[in-house]
C-alpha cells in the first residue's frame, strides 16, 4: 500500500523534492544541448555551403591568396574553349593562348636592391615599362608573391623577357649587376574571332571568362565548349624535399556547326549591299535544307566585331553613347546581340497561304479544281455590325492555284470558312506555329495564335491569308520546307556534331523527325502551284533564269495598323519539283522613299541574289527553264495584268488595314 504524502517524513519529503528537482534539470539540460547541437550543425552546413560556392566561383583567387602566405606554390592550368567551325572546317571561333606576366615582389626583393634594380631594368629593356612605376607597385607590396602585372602577352612577346633573363643571369657576376628574378608567366587563352563580325548572329560571343558564353551557339553549346582547369604546385614535404605535382586541365570540344562559309558569306554580303542603300527595323535571311533542317546561312542586318562586342560605332557616334544611361546602354547592346530571326516575331503575311491551301486539302475542305470569286471583299457580322475584310484588289474567279499565284485573300477566306477554325487550328499547331521549334539557339519566342476557343469568325479569316497570328523566322523555314518536301517536319538545327580536340566525334547531331504534315499528294500541288507563282504570278520577279523557283510573296500590315509600317517577305526554293534548298527573306518596316509605296519586290530581289549565287555552289544543275503554261481567268471576269504586291490592304481602320467597319446606326 502506498504510503500518504500526509504521513511522509520532512526527511521522505526533502529526498523525494531533490529527485524531482534532478530530473527536471537533466531534462533541460538535454534540450540546451538539443538546441545548442541544433544551432551548431546548421551553422556548420551554412559555412560548408559558402566554402563550397566559394571555392566554385573563386577558389583560384583564394588560392592565389594563400600562397603568398605559404612556403609553396600553385598555378592554374588553363582549360582551352572550345572551337567553332563551320559545316567544312572552317574556324569561326577559337582560343588563342596568350600570357600572364606574375610579379612576385618577395623574390624580387630578396637581395637586397640589387636585384630589383636589374629586374626593372630587363622590363624597361624588352617591354618599355616605367621603372618608377614599378618599383612604387613592387615597394610597396613587399612580402606579396602574386601580383598579376600584363596580360594577353603574345609567345614571342613572353620568350624575349625569358631570353633577356637567361642571357643576363648566365653573364658572370663581375659583368651583371644582381639578377634577374621574381618574373614569371601563366598561360591562359583568350577568344578570338578569326573573321570579326561574321557569323555573329549565329556565334554570341564569349569574353575572358571562358567557362561562360553570351548569345548564340556560344552560349547554347557552353557546357560542349567549356573545360576544367588543371592545377601546377609545388612545396616542401615532411622530409625538406621541394615536389612538384601537375593535374593537367580537360580542354572544351569542338562545336561543328552546320553553316557553310560560303553561302553565309553569300547571305551577309547581299544584307549589307542592301542595308548601304536602305533603312528599315531589321532584316533577316535563312538559308535552310528543306530535306533535313539544317541551318546553312542565318543572318541579319545587326552586325558587331566579336572579338569587341560592346563597341557599337557603326550605330552610335562616341557622344550618343555616353549621354545614354547604363541601363539605355545595356538596352542598346541587347537590341544589336539579339537574333532577330528567332526572337522576334511577326504576321507572315501571304507566305500563310500554302499553309492553309494545304489544309484544305487535307481535310477536303477544297480540291484542285475547285473556283472561288473575289468580289475585292467579304463582309462578316450581323446587320448593323458588319466587318468588311477586304482583298488586295478585285480577281473575280480563281482557281485553287490561281488563289496562290495572285494571294487572293477572298479564296482563302473561302476556304478558312469550309474548313472551319478547330481544324484550322489543328493544322496550326502541326506545322509548329505556337509552339517553339526548338532550334539550339538561345532566346527564341514560340510566337502567338488562336485557339480555337478564342477564334472568332473575322480571326480565323484574316488568319487563313496571314494576319492576327504571329510566327518566327526559323517557325516558318521549317514548316514551309514541310511543305515541299513530301511532308516531313524536321527540327530545324545549326550543329552537325561535337567533336574532342583530335577531331573525334562524340556526338553527331543527325536529322530530327518530329512529324508527319501533309500527304505527297498535297506537297505536289502545293510545289506547282508555287511555281506558276514565280513563272506568272506575284513572284515573277524571283525567276532565274536556268532554273526552276518556287516562291510565294508576304506582306503583313504591323500593329497599330494605322502606323501604316509593313513587314514584306519572300519565300524560294528550287528546284521546284525537287527542292534542294530554301531561302527565306523577312523586311520589317521598310524606309519608303518619296512616293514609294510598300512593295514585296526588295524581299523578291534579296532572295533572288542569293539563290542566283548558291545553287551553282551548291551544285544545283542549270537546265533550260521549263514554261509552265498561263492559266487563264474566267473570260467572263476581266484578268489582272499582274499584281504588283501582295496583300496591300487598304482602310484606316485601327482593328486592321484590311477592315471597315460599316453600320446603318447614325
Amino acid at each position: 500500500m502506498k504510503r500518504s504524502r500526509q504521513t511522509e517524513t520532512p526527511d521522505v519529503r526533502r529526498k523525494r523534492r531533490q529527485r524531482a528537482a534532478k530530473t527536471a534539470y537533466k531534462s533541460n539540460l538535454q534540450r540546451r544541448l538539443a538546441f545548442i547541437f541544433i544551432v551548431v550543425a546548421a551553422a556548420l552546413l551554412v559555412l560548408s555551403v559558402v566554402l563550397i560556392r566559394i571555392v566554385r566561383t573563386r577558389g583560384d583567387d583564394y588560392s592565389r591568396t594563400v600562397l603568398t602566405q605559404q612556403n609553396y606554390s600553385s598555378a592554374t592550368i588553363a582549360f582551352r574553349r572550345g572551337d567553332i567551325t563551320d559545316r567544312n572546317g572552317s574556324l569561326l571561333a577559337t582560343s588563342e593562348r596568350v600570357y600572364i606576366m606574375i610579379l612576385d615582389p618577395s623574390v624580387i626583393l630578396s637581395n637586397s636592391a640589387v636585384n630589383e634594380a636589374a629586374t626593372l631594368e630587363a622590363l624597361n629593356t624588352v617591354y618599355g615599362y616605367d621603372t618608377a612605376e614599378l618599383a612604387e607597385l613592387i615597394e610597396a607590396n613587399p612580402e606579396s608573391r602574386y601580383i598579376r602585372y600584363t596580360r594577353d602577352l603574345k609567345e614571342e612577346e613572353k620568350d624575349a623577357f625569358l631570353t633577356y633573363q637567361t642571357e643576363y643571369n648566365a653573364r658572370d657576376s663581375k659583368e651583371r649587376n644582381g639578377r634577374v628574378s621574381g618574373v614569371w608567366f601563366e598561360t591562359e587563352y583568350k577568344r578570338a574571332y578569326p573573321m570579326n563580325d561574321f557569323a555573329c548572329t549565329v556565334l554570341g560571343f564569349s569574353g575572358r571568362d571562358a567557362s561562360r558564353g553570351n548569345w548564340g551557339l556560344e552560349e547554347y553549346y557552353n557546357d560542349e565548349l567549356t573545360g576544367t582547369n588543371g592545377l601546377t604546385y609545388g612545396y616542401i614535404n615532411g622530409d625538406g624535399v621541394a615536389e612538384r605535382n601537375t593535374v593537367e586541365p580537360v580542354n572544351g570540344h569542338t562545336v561543328v556547326s552546320t553553316i557553310d562559309y560560303s553561302v553565309q558569306t553569300i547571305v551577309e554580303d547581299t544584307i549589307k549591299a542592301f542595308t548601304a542603300e536602305r533603312e528599315c527595323a531589321n532584316l533577316g535571311i535563312i538559308v535552310m535544307d528543306p530535306n533535313n533542317g539544317e541551318i546553312l546561312a542565318l543572318a541579319t542586318d545587326k552586325y558587331y566585331d566579336l572579338n569587341d562586342p560592346t563597341e557599337l560605332s557603326a550605330y552610335y557616334t562616341e557622344e550618343e553613347f555616353a549621354a545614354l544611361t547604363a541601363e539605355e546602354q545595356a538596352e542598346a547592346r541587347a537590341k544589336i546581340w539579339r537574333n532577330f530571326a528567332i526572337a522576334d516575331a511577326f504576321e507572315p503575311g501571304s507566305t500563310a497561304k500554302p499553309f492553309t491551301v494545304a489544309a484544305a486539302l487535307e481535310e477536303a475542305a477544297t480540291d484542285a479544281e475547285h473556283s472561288y470569286e473575289c468580289t475585292g471583299a467579304k463582309v462578316f457580322g450581323t446587320t448593323g455590325h458588319e466587318v468588311t475584310v477586304k482583298c488586295n484588289q478585285t480577281h473575280g474567279v480563281v482557281t485553287l492555284e490561281q488563289s496562290l499565284m495572285y494571294s487572293c485573300n477572298s479564296a482563302m477566306m473561302d476556304i478558312v470558312e469550309n474548313l472551319g477554325k478547330e481544324k484550322f487550328v489543328n493544322f496550326q499547331t502541326t506545322f509548329g506555329f505556337g509552339r517553339q521549334t526548338g532550334v539550339d539557339l538561345p532566346g527564341e519566342t514560340a510566337g502567338i495564335v488562336y485557339t480555337a476557343e478564342n477564334m472568332g469568325v473575322t480571326d480565323l479569316a484574316t488568319n487563313g491569308f496571314g494576319q492576327n497570328f504571329n510566327v518566327n523566322m526559323v517557325q516558318m523555314a521549317a514548316a514551309f520546307s514541310s511543305l515541299i518536301n513530301g511532308g516531313s517536319y524536321y527540327q530545324p538545327h545549326i550543329v552537325k556534331a561535337i567533336t574532342n580536340e583530335n577531331g573525334e566525334v562524340l556526338k553527331e547531331i543527325t536529322p530530327t523527325l518530329v512529324r508527319r504534315t501533309v500527304s505527297e499528294e498535297t506537297c505536289n500541288f502545293i510545289k506547282e502551284a508555287l511555281l506558276a507563282t514565280v513563272q506568272d504570278g506575284t513572284g515573277a520577279e524571283a525567276a532565274i533564269e536556268g532554273y526552276e523557283i518556287g516562291g510565294k510573296t508576304g506582306t503583313a500590315q504591323k500593329h497599330p495598323r494605322s502606323a501604316k509600317k509593313y513587314v514584306t517577305s519572300f519565300v524560294g526554293f528550287a528546284p521546284a519539283d525537287d527542292p534542294k534548298v530554301l531561302v527565306y527573306v523577312v523586311i520589317d518596316d521598310l524606309t519608303l522613299l518619296e512616293d514609294e509605296r510598300i512593295s514585296t519586290k526588295y524581299a523578291i530581289e534579296l532572295e533572288r541574289t542569293v539563290m542566283e549565287k548558291i545553287l551553282p555552289y551548291l551544285g544545283v544543275p542549270n537546265a533550260n527553264p521549263v514554261v509552265a503554261p498561263v492559266l487563264p481567268m474566267d473570260p467572263d471576269q476581266p484578268q489582272a495584268e499582274q499584281v504588283p504586291d501582295d496583300g496591300i490592304l487598304s482602310g484606316d481602320d485601327d482593328d486592321g488595314a484590311y477592315l471597315t467597319q460599316e453600320s446603318d446606326e447614325e
